[in-house]
Parts: structure tokens; C-alpha cells; sequence
């Protein structure tokens, strides 16, 4: 049920302690409170999951299973899925993973905002399912010069500085009070519980990527190549920028453990998302 002072896309966080308000004073903008966290993850029981289930799933990718063991990441650790606006903190609605394609496979095709909703029930199968989707339908509306936020950045993007520059600062006031019109933060990758990026397609490793002080994503993560190693093993670089104000560092390294936990145990992913991922404590 919606409360006074929640938000259409979060629900305002009434039980936080008064020194986390004094930090979000301290440092009311995002990008001035980044934490950087990286890892080298061993994939190898991940590829041979991956690689089985690519044969039962059509068009199953290995960025699909990233994107599961993300979302049960967010699910598990609750405290991830936050956002800070206007100095109060936020709980997302919902869980909601964002990336940007490419409208066509070339080197100069032009990129499309991308946001998929994770529900609860969402196993490995509806997660590539509803990111096919969404990836056809996209592309399919920037073929044909449609599209929402993608569409509204592009007209914002085309008018004169004189003019533009007041309307994105009008748009900033209202962004800060959770007030955009659903047109403009709608397939949005910045109104998202998380932004993803798999580099790891540019056949490069991880890279630490800013955040923005514009919508609700309080964590960009980035995914290198998966390469195998002198011995035999898989690994994948992941780069971490996090908003500190939603969370303490102790939360931030137990998230990490936890996904690292699901890269190796990847049968939960056949497991929904929404289900709780108990993480053994004495896992070396």
C-alpha cells in the first residue's frame, strides 16, 4: 500500500539509522559517492551449466545466466535494490535490470536503452525469454523511429543549448522529486534497480563505469570476457560502482560473495528469482 511520501517507482525507507541521513547530507549527489568493488570470478561450473542448457533453450546466452544470477542477487540482498532521491532514501517497486543494445550488428549502428523487469516467479527460461523479447521489440521501434525514453533523448538531444540546457534542468527538478512522466523514465536504463554492461563481448576485461546523479540506479556492474585459463578453469573480471548511502561496505562484500556463490552453484538458477539464495558463512 502506497504511503505518504513514497514515490510511483519506490517506496520510501522509514528505518534507517540517523547517521546514515547525516551521510546522505554529507554527500547528497550519487556520483560523489561512489565505492568501487571488483572481483575475478571462477565461472567454470557457471560455462558448464551454461553450455548444457544452451542446448535444451533456444538463443540461451551466457549473458542471460548473468543477468539471472544478478537478479537473485538483488532479491537475496534487498538492500541493493535502494536509491537515494531529493536526500531520502527509496525501496524500487520492483527489481529491474538495464543495458543498452545495438539497434543493428554493425560497428556504427546507433544503441537502444534497454530495461527488463525480473519478477519474483522469473526462472532462467523467462529471463531469456523476456530479453529476447524486449531486444526484437526495440529494435523493431528504433527501426521505425519509435520508442520512449530512447525517443524522447533523441528530440531532447536535437534541440539548441540555449534551449536545451533549461529543459534538462527542468527535468532534473522533476527527476529529483520522483515526477517525470512514465513516458520519459520507461525503458530508462537510469530508472533502474541496476545497470548492467557485458563487455565482455569487446573480447576486453571489466572497467569501472560512473554513475549519474540523474534517475534511481544506485549500482552500474560490468562483465569482461569469460577466458580460460593455463589451468583449465574459467574466469570473468566484474567491476563494481555502488552508491555507499544505500549500504554499509560489510553488505557490499557479502552482495559480492553472494553473487560469486551463484556463478559457482549455478543450478539455482533454475530456481525463481524472488527465491531467498542462503549463502553457506563458511565458504572459503
Amino acid at each position: 500500500m502506497k504511503r505518504f511520501g513514497d514515490r510511483r517507482d519506490g517506496k520510501k525507507v522509514r528505518d534507517i539509522h540517523g547517521m546514515q541521513n547525516i551521510l546522505i547530507d554529507f554527500k547528497p549527489n550519487r556520483c560523489d559517492s561512489a565505492v568501487y568493488m571488483n572481483s575475478k570470478i571462477d565461472m567454470t561450473n557457471f560455462v558448464k551449466f551454461m553450455d548444457k542448457k544452451k542446448k535444451e533453450i533456444e538463443g540461451l546466452t551466457y549473458y542471460h545466466g548473468i543477468v539471472d544470477v544478478m537478479a537473485k542477487t538483488l532479491y537475496t540482498r534487498p538492500y541493493m535494490n535502494r536509491f537515494i532521491a531529493g536526500r531520502t532514501m527509496y525501496m524500487h517497486n520492483t527489481v529491474e535490470l538495464a543495458q543498452t543494445i545495438k539497434v543493428e550488428f554493425a560497428e556504427d549502428s546507433l544503441e537502444a536503452l534497454m530495461v527488463i523487469k525480473i519478477d519474483p516467479e522469473d526462472t532462467l527460461l523467462d529471463i531469456s525469454r523476456k530479453t529476447k523479447e524486449k531486444v526484437d521489440t526495440i529494435r523493431q521501434k528504433k527501426m521505425e523511429g519509435k520508442g520512449n525514453a530512447n525517443g524522447a533523448a533523441d528530440m531532447l538531444g536535437k534541440l539548441p543549448k540555449f534551449l536545451r540546457v533549461p529543459v534538462v534542468g527542468f527535468l532534473k527538478w522533476l527527476d529529483s522529486h520522483g515526477w517525470l512522466p512514465k513516458s520519459i523514465t520507461e525503458d530508462n536504463l537510469y530508472y533502474s534497480s541496476a545497470i548492467l554492461s557485458n563487455i565482455g563481448t569487446f573480447k576486453v576485461g571489466a572497467i569501472y563505469h560512473n554513475l549519474t546523479n540523474f534517475g534511481t540506479a544506485s549500482s552500474l556492474i560490468t562483465f569482461g570476457e569469460i577466458k580460460k585459463e593455463d589451468n583449465g578453469r574459467y574466469y570473468m573480471e566484474m567491476g563494481a560502482t555502488i552508491d555507499e548511502r544505500i549500504a554499509d561496505g560489510f553488505y557490499f562484500c557479502k552482495a559480492l560473495k553472494l553473487i560469486e556463490y551463484i556463478f559457482d552453484t549455478p543450478e539455482l538458477m533454475l530456481k525463481p528469482a524472488g527465491e531467498h539464495v542462503d549463502y553457506p558463512e563458511n565458504r572459503k
